[in-house]
């Protein structure tokens, strides 16, 4: 049996807090549980105490164990599973804001890897469990939350505290994929990447281009399609919501956009890797 203990909290609107704790959990999985969620609005820090399960992210599957940690983020496709005979035990904590996103990073988490070895994550757990075991959903719980969660990021931040620090242009570079990969369902713009990283267009292009290998309207473009593959391959949304999905003002200007990109339409594509895996799992 299953067993799941949640905790929610509340900001207060009189502050304005960076950071913002939504929830806080203990979840002893079944064998073999795949996730409920495909994706969700905000971060999610899961601190592994036992078992063990896989994480699939962008196409990659990631195979954790006690004292790992992984975080899911706000509007990426996600499915993580416990395993089959070790499932997994895990704490986690619900949080989002405009120093959310910076915060992971201070701690080596990132879109690129999402992922993190702890040598103790029942030191981590400890921090949560007050958190879990509340039963009132006051302002001063929610500030006691808060205090918790900057106690674990430090605890992550300074285990990796020999991390090399960014150099300035790798720092800009940095902020505007993070706005990127945060922002691309949005139809947000080179300009406004600029505008929000506070370069002049020119010179962001520049060295985005020098630091990743290519613009930035291709780094958009190539993340676009790229989640549009998986919705494709891995949903049952219609087209025309996988353009919504993906920043696409039009399904037809997604279509076109997807077609010169892989040569094929949107609805072969899906045909295809439908058709692919039907042959793959008829001959296992």
């Amino acid at each position: 049996m299953t067993v799941k203990k949640i905790s929610y909290f509340r900001s207060n609107p009189s502050t304005k807090e960076t950071i913002t704790i939504l929830d806080c959990g203990y979840h002893e999985t079944l064998h073999g549980h795949y996730s409920t969620q495909k994706a969700v609005d905000h971060f999610v820090l899961h601190i592994i105490v036992s078992g063990k399960g896989t994480y699939q992210l962008r196409e990659q599957t990631y195979h954790l164990q006690k004292n790992d940690c992984f975080v899911l983020f706000p509007h990426v496709p996600i499915c993580y599973q416990s395993d089959p005979q070790d499932p997994w035990v895990y704490y986690w904590v619900g949080f989002d804001g405009t120093d959310a996103l910076e915060i992971m990073q201070l701690c080596n988490i990132t879109y690129q890897l999402p992922i993190l070895h702890y040598d103790s994550t029942t030191e981590l757990a400890n921090i949560i469990k007050p958190l879990v075991d509340l039963n009132t959903a006051s302002i001063s719980d929610s500030y006691f939350a808060l205090g918790q969660f900057y106690a674990l990021c430090s605890r992550l931040m300074q285990y990796n505290q020999n991390i090399k620090p960014l150099t300035r242009k790798e720092y800009y570079v940095s902020q505007a994929v993070s706005l990127i990969e945060n922002s691309y369902f949005k139809n947000i713009s080179v300009q406004s990447i600029s505008d929000a990283v506070g370069l002049e267009r020119t010179y962001l292009y520049r060295i985005f281009k020098e630091i990743t290998g290519v613009t930035i309207q291709e780094y958009l473009t190539d993340l676009k399609l790229k989640r549009a593959r998986y919705f494709l391959t891995n949903s049952d949304f219609s087209c025309a919501d996988i353009a919504y999905y993906c920043g696409y003002l039009s399904e037809q200007y997604f279509s076109m956009a997807f077609k010169k990109k892989t040569g094929l339409s949107p609805s072969l594509y899906r045909q295809k890797a439908l058709s692919d895996r039907s042959f793959h799992t008829k001959e296992e």
